[in-house]
């Protein structure tokens, strides 16, 4: 199926002419304009449109019946629609036409009449097209996340000291029932390893060490990646739902790491406060630097 959304426009009017040039731009619609009805019959053949728009109040007088009638023959053989615009002084042309246009349009054109008539007629084709722009934005997100990773990971791995801490060190401490190695750049739950990457340790670290505080997004972007200021709200978004996956039991209802509407995110520990983590001394930490 062919992706491109093509329009052949019929017209001599700058106004129509510039509002369809803003319609189709806004909507990556594919358009050729022209004002002979050769060069449309050419257009038609060459190009295949998904849709002809005659502007008949403009171009009635320069076109004859033999011309209309070319058009028509083109458009059943090819199977593509013809719409026109209504004109101000019908004349006996519009009568013979009501018998092979799709749609007639009120003029001066109304967009909202255009794009409801778009919709209805080609439905199965703008899903197609909504649904395979909404994998490529899908896409592009997850190739920005992993480059922001690749590139935090390439400037810190070198600094970083994998060992396992003593029960004394300082950078060790507990939250509820977790337990946070910032010397492994570890995070445990009850005991078991979240495995989480750099970033993801990173955003956990910072809610850890202030529990119920609400740490503003903006506070949190600037904080995990403070040398990259091309990371963005919906950046943090996605880490954050990656990170919930590893932490909660249940990512779309997070009892842990909450979201404050219109602030930010915070830890909230109440749910765990009474857990019994075990003692670190029989724990083995495993380093959790994803690759």
């Amino acid at each position: 199926m062919n992706t491109d959304f093509r329009i052949v426009v019929l017209s001599d009017d700058p106004y129509h002419l510039g509002l369809l040039k803003g319609y189709c731009h806004v909507h990556r619609y594919k358009i050729f304009e022209t004002t002979a009805h050769r060069e449309l019959l050419h257009a038609m053949t060459q190009m295949q449109p998904n849709l002809v728009i005659l502007a008949m109040g403009i171009t009635q007088n320069r076109l004859s019946k033999v011309d209309f009638e070319r058009v028509r023959e083109l458009a059943a053989n090819l199977q593509i629609p013809v719409c026109c615009l209504h004109g101000i002084n019908a004349s006996s042309l519009e009568n013979d036409m009501a018998c092979w246009i799709d749609a007639i349009l009120d003029a001066p054109l109304d967009l909202n009449q255009l794009d409801n008539y778009l919709l209805i007629r080609f439905k199965h084709h703008h899903l197609f097209i909504q649904e395979k722009r909404n994998r490529a934005r899908r896409a592009a997100n997850d190739r920005r996340l992993l480059m922001l990773e690749q590139q935090d990971e390439a400037g810190c791995n070198k600094h970083l000291v994998y060992s396992t801490p003593k029960t004394d060190d300082a950078d060790y401490f507990i939250v509820g029932a977790f337990q946070i190695d910032q010397r492994s750049k570890c995070v445990l739950l009850n005991g078991k390893s979240l495995n989480l990457t750099r970033k993801e340790f990173d955003l956990f670290e910072l809610l850890a060490k202030d529990v119920e505080r609400v740490f503003m997004s903006d506070e949190i972007i600037n904080h995990v990646w403070p040398e990259n200021n091309r990371v963005t709200k919906s950046d943090l978004y996605q880490y954050m739902h990656l990170l919930r996956k590893k932490v909660e039991i249940d990512p779309n209802n997070p009892q842990w790491i909450l979201t404050i509407k219109g602030f930010g995110y915070k830890l909230h520990v109440e749910a765990s406060a009474n857990a019994n983590p075990p003692a670190f001394k029989t724990m083995k930490l495993i380093n959790n630097i994803a690759p």
